[in-house]
């Protein structure tokens, strides 16, 4: 396994293509119900752009983060996409002129910045507030929106899905999955309520 050392001398079109193939794992994690794997690998990705200094690349590398981004838990680790969105802006204030149909526009990455600034802003937004200003309605546990929730994330989807083994993901399996989440989060000392229990007029499956 090649170290982020070894990683930062390739070349910039290894550096591209080793990114490619990153995002191609993101997709398929996302699609096996388990995008806490992206985690590494969307940082890794942009640490590899970050290192690449050539300002024709600016459009190509910002679309890239936008793929990174949808691969993402955005509401489990907000201030992580944050940073790749800020990022993202900067390519494209960058790389000048924009073609919307191909890339988003600055404003769309600067709505998507001041929707996630609002999310992590509990001392100014509340989570009614913040349903309303974005039109969600099915309520969350508020630790959701707590730096303490983004720094265990990782870890605890691990463990998750470490007990949960072979369970089919399919239907039902939010339940069995959030009893594990209960449960793996108890054994840290922190009480959470699942969706199905904020939002008993809600039919899940």
């Amino acid at each position: 396994m090649k170290t982020m050392d070894d990683l930062m001398l390739m070349s910039d079109e290894q550096k591209a293509e080793r990114v490619v193939k990153n995002i191609e794992q993101m997709r398929e994690n996302s699609q096996e119900m388990r995008m806490w794997r992206n985690i590494p690998l969307a940082r890794e990705s942009v640490e590899l752009f970050q290192s690449i200094h050539d300002d024709e690349a600016a459009s190509g590398i910002a679309m890239a983060c936008g793929a990174i981004v949808e691969q993402l838990p955005e509401y489990d680790v907000p201030r992580m996409v944050l940073g790749i969105l800020r990022y993202e802006l900067q390519l494209l204030q960058c790389a000048g002129e924009q073609e919307p149909e191909h890339y988003p526009t600055e404003r769309d990455v600067k709505d998507d910045i001041q929707r996630l600034e609002d999310y992590i802003d509990t001392a100014h937004v509340s989570d009614a507030a913040f349903m309303e200003r974005y039109q969600r309605h099915l309520k969350a546990d508020p630790i959701q929106r707590t730096p303490e929730w983004e720094t265990l994330y990782y870890d605890v989807e691990q463990e998750c899905d470490r007990r949960l083994g072979d369970t089919p993901r399919g239907m039902g399996f939010c339940f069995a999955y959030w009893s594990t989440l209960r449960e793996v989060l108890a054994e840290r000392g922190i009480e959470w309520q699942s969706p199905h229990e904020l939002n008993p007029r809600v039919m899940f499956d």
